[in-house]
């Protein structure tokens, strides 16, 4: 059993609910997308169990709120802070992989910047899987968009990752974002 993030109560990863969502597919991901985006309820129901100890469960969970936040980011404002915390002691990739992705759509309060920033920069790491470097990545070019003192530090670690083997879609996107960085 896990502490409920959202309700305040105990959310027993052994429900119905959660016995169907650990085996959902690809095919399904869709369905579930738009039953939460249409209760709110069980949209919290789900966030909840993202915090679970079954990683299956919290990944799943993950992956269902990633794409109702690509639908209705407004959804996860106010887990933000949350969000940022628990990514700071993330052990899994996939859900590296979908916080980071979900952080892209939202608006970072000022108090969490520090924190996200140093996260963000440990998420680069080759040890990390791809798509979380990319997401991070991303996410730290952006944040440099309204924190300009931070583009001549991401600018050199830029450089650096270019310096690695790479995926064509991380190189890609490392020489746009440091073609960006330099035009500002």
């Amino acid at each position: 059993m896990t502490f409920s993030s959202q309700s305040g109560k105990i959310n027993n990863p052994d429900t119905i609910l959660s016995k169907r969502l650990e085996q959902i597919g690809i095919q399904e991901i869709s369905l579930w997308k738009e039953m939460v985006l249409k209760d709110e309820l069980l949209f919290g129901e789900i966030y909840d169990l993202i915090f679970c100890d079954n990683p299956r469960l919290a990944w799943h969970a993950a992956w269902v709120i990633d794409h109702v936040s690509e639908a209705d980011p407004s959804r996860l404002e106010i887990f933000v802070p949350q969000m940022i915390d628990h990514l700071t002691r993330l052990k899994s990739s996939s859900l590296k992989r979908h916080f980071t992705r979900m952080l892209l759509s939202q608006k970072i309060p000022e108090e969490s910047l520090g924190i996200l920033v140093d996260t963000l920069y440990k998420l680069l790491s080759p040890s990390e899987a791809i798509a979380v470097r990319a997401n991070s990545l991303q996410l730290l070019h952006n944040i440099s968009l309204k924190l300009p003192e931070l583009q001549s530090e991401l600018i050199y670690v830029t450089e650096s990752i270019l310096e690695e083997e790479l995926t064509p879609g991380m190189r890609s996107k490392a020489k746009n974002i440091l073609k960006s960085l330099k035009r500002q």
